[in-house]
């Protein structure tokens, strides 16, 4: 009876939770000041720090309310800000400037290279009024992604200096939050967004399913989920709508051209030029190769990277790759309802870096200070405290546990253990032979996403049957040759022509790389299973 409730709940809370956090407002008071922030953070987040913040403000005499706006993840946010701060434009252009309107002057507004200081094109005029004005859209304050989503919407122009770096120094000096650590930037060096929290990738798993496979160790590294064991067993997302799950993938890729470096350097090459060519083209081909074997063991790949661990923990998937606090936030909920030890999760530890979760003050803020003061709260002792204290302890959240690794430094003192969630947990002190190296991979995020998504997630069906077909073969050397074989993917196009076709304007570019990539896999799958059906 307990194994069937347990999926019953946890599907219920799947179903229910999303329109109870999207359409349930609290009605504030006819004094109350009201503060707007866009966030992909789940319900139990946005529960605390509204509580504790609202706590907070009474303190001091103001009586506060928070108005959630939840669109979906860091993909959904993205479409609706460039949507909002575009027709704000509009009107500020052609209705406060008296301009006409024109499709240079739509694309260049929020271009992210710096127009001229004088003269120039529409586009430059566009770009130079709407980094002067304060249009906005809306909302006040962006809570929650990856710090490449941030780094985008900055340099679009949509986020501000909030002013908190000059405020507050003692927070980013000596002991505070550093600028940079193991490769990853935990604020801008403008004060236009802060990392609030940090987040690892790795790998949640269900031991009851892995038992049932015969896996008698969890898997703990990327390698481990591409064993032909989890054929069918892996719960995936698709990484062009989820900034997360992208994220991860991104680490794979990182992490191959890390160990095509360490190669490279035990064989003698010392050049610093061909050192990077190695890493870059070897490190590349493998990762992407590396990914294929793993999306051929999906199960399924979801729009919703939060989709992942609720399916692991009900048994419906053996593993999954997820952010760190997913896996341990589910672990958590498993043993509360009498699971314990049922859903684990394990960080690739030397696979993955810690990126920053950030939060930023929006351009047009018609709540400017009280946003100002909700980002001084967060970064504050009393707001780190939130994300990784025991629920009930002293300064802690009220109902949930979050299980997430503060930003700040000095949270990490052994004085704080006895509250923490995960005391044995510091990333600060870790010694991880992973560097996160952004020059690499992080202009290509967007393109990492689109070719997982036309090499595994569009062509699924030709992908599963050409790995079985591999698989009951045991792997024929022509087979496995074409299947590993990644040409059309390899490091210079994807650095080259199609990075310029996902930044050029005409939206068809992508789409005729897209096609033109979902075709070639799907032929290259079934070339890979006719031939391994014939031994080949």
């Amino acid at each position: 009876m307990r194994r069937v409730l347990l999926p019953g709940a946890a599907l219920l809370v799947v179903l229910v939770l999303p329109f109870v956090a999207r359409s349930t407002r609290v009605r504030p008071s006819a004094a109350a000041e009201t503060l707007v922030i866009l966030t992909p953070h789940n319900e139990s987040i946005r529960y605390e720090f509204g509580r504790a913040f609202r706590a907070h403000m009474a303190r001091l005499g103001r009586d506060v309310e928070i108005d959630w706006r939840w669109p979906g993840g860091t993909a959904e946010i993205t479409r609706y800000l460039s949507s909002e701060y575009a027709a704000s434009f509009h009107r500020h252009w052609t209705t406060g400037l008296g301009r006409p309107w024109s499709a240079a002057v739509a694309v260049g507004f929020a271009r992210s290279t710096p127009a001229p200081l004088a003269g120039g094109s529409d586009a430059d005029e566009a770009r130079r009024a709407f980094l002067a004005s304060d249009v906005g859209c809306g909302v006040d304050l962006l809570f929650g992604g990856g710090n490449s989503e941030f780094e985008k919407h900055a340099k679009a122009g949509r986020l501000v200096d909030a002013g908190v770096v000059e405020r507050h120094p003692e927070l980013f000096g000596a002991g505070g939050i550093p600028r940079t650590f193991g490769g990853e930037t935990y604020w801008d060096s403008e004060g236009r967004w802060f990392g609030t929290c940090l987040s690892s990738f790795g790998v949640c798993y269900n031991r009851d399913v892995l038992a049932e496979l015969g896996v008698a160790t969890p898997p703990t590294s990327w390698a481990a989920l591409a064993a032909p064991v989890f054929r069918g067993a892996l719960a995936l997302a698709d990484p062009t709508k989820s900034g997360s799950v992208g994220k991860a993938f991104e680490m794979i890729i990182q992490n191959q051209m890390n160990e095509a470096l360490e190669r490279a350097r035990a064989a003698g090459e010392g050049d610093p030029a061909a050192l990077d060519r190695v890493a870059t083209r070897e490190g590349w081909a493998a990762g992407v190769r590396l990914i294929r074997r793993i999306g051929a063991n999906a199960r399924y790949f979801t729009d919703s990277a939060v989709k992942i661990p609720l399916d692991v923990a009900m048994g419906d998937a053996a593993a999954g790759m997820c952010i760190d606090f997913f896996g341990r936030f589910q672990g958590e909920y498993a043993a509360s309802v009498g699971r314990p030890g049922r859903v684990g999760f394990a960080t690739a530890r030397g696979e993955t870096s810690l990126d920053a979760d950030p939060i930023a003050l929006l351009r047009g803020a018609r709540h400017r200070d009280l946003a100002v003061r909700f980002i001084e709260f967060v970064l504050s002792e009393e707001g780190q405290r939130i994300w990784s204290f025991k629920r009930g302890t002293s300064g802690g959240p009220e109902r949930y546990t979050l299980r997430r690794l503060p930003i700040l430094p000095r949270l990490y003192d052994h004085a704080f253990d006895a509250e923490r969630a995960d005391p044995d947990e510091n990333p600060y002190e870790e010694a991880h032979a992973f560097v996160y190296r952004p020059a690499w991979t992080s202009p290509l995020f967007a393109a990492i996403a689109l070719v997982v998504r036309t090499m595994c997630v569009d062509p699924d069906d030709e992908l599963r049957d050409a790995y079985g077909a591999l698989v009951a073969a045991h792997f024929p050397p022509r087979a496995t040759a074409l299947f590993d074989d990644v040409t059309l993917v390899d490091y210079d196009t994807v650095n080259g022509p199609l990075r310029a076709a996902l930044q050029a304007s005409d939206p068809l570019d992508e789409a005729r790389w897209t096609i033109r990539l979902v075709e070639h896999h799907r032929a290259l799958y079934r070339r890979v299973a006719a031939l391994a059906r014939q031994g080949q």
